[in-house]
């Protein structure tokens, strides 16, 4: 079942999808971060299969940053770190204390911009026992001020970790992937990543005109989700 709740981050209350599976629980939860897309059908259809999987899934709409009339396009000026770290950990939080979600089972998975937020979100919260993170661009600057940027947090990173990459893909590129690969090494996470040839950015996404496929798309959900439930069953 599929339903949009309100969370409340710093005193503002906002939307959120929430979707869970049928049967009996406890169930393990996933934190999704949506691409730039937003709450578009994709982010619905991630929800919904998650779900589907066996997950207590939540997903903020972190567009609540905007102010009123700036469009998504201008998104960056407004999604601070900080702000999105905020919604990340409400969202954990929630989950942790629903009983029908084992709070020790909590992953967090996101594409694009979520990629990155997903990232972020392992790099300044302990309590995450998963990440799948799709073509995480952006990972290299911090946003909203000159704090460390979520490359620079991926020292911090404990849990297991999952990534799909593109290889005709400029951000990330397949450099900038070896250079997370590197960090997480360095920094002792288990990680697994998976590069896909004649792929570029948004590739799991069937609405992103031209940059849709299906291969690599069914190849890395499939992975995902066979990952999300060794880790946190």
């Amino acid at each position: 079942m599929t339903e949009e709740i309100t969370l409340t981050v710093e005193g503002e209350e906002i939307k959120a999808i929430f979707a869970t599976p049928e049967g009996e629980g406890p169930f393990p939860g996933i934190v999704l971060t949506y691409h730039k897309g937003g709450m578009d059908p994709f982010t619905h259809w991630l929800a919904d299969d998650l779900a589907r999987a066996g997950f207590v899934t939540v997903c903020p709409d972190h567009f609540h940053w905007l102010p009123e009339g700036v469009s998504t396009d201008d998104r960056k000026d407004h999604l601070f770190d900080t702000r999105i770290a905020a919604d990340l950990a409400v969202s954990r939080g929630y989950l942790e204390c629903l009983d029908s979600v084992n709070g020790d089972s909590i992953g967090i998975v996101g594409h694009c911009m979520g990629g990155r937020n997903a990232f972020l979100g392992i790099g300044v919260d302990p309590h995450y026992q998963a990440a799948c993170i799709w073509y995480s661009g952006g990972m290299f600057r911090a946003q909203g001020g000159d704090g460390p940027s979520p490359f620079d947090r991926l020292e911090n990173v404990t849990c297991p970790v999952m990534g799909f990459f593109g290889n005709n893909d400029k951000n990330p590129s397949p450099d900038d992937v070896s250079k997370f690969d590197a960090a997480l090494t360095a920094a002792g996470a288990e990680h697994e990543f998976h590069q896909y040839d004649n792929t570029g950015h948004g590739f799991m996404d069937p609405d992103h005109d031209g940059a849709y496929v299906e291969s690599s798309a069914k190849d890395s959900w499939g992975r995902a989700l066979k990952f999300l439930t060794e880790k946190l069953a």
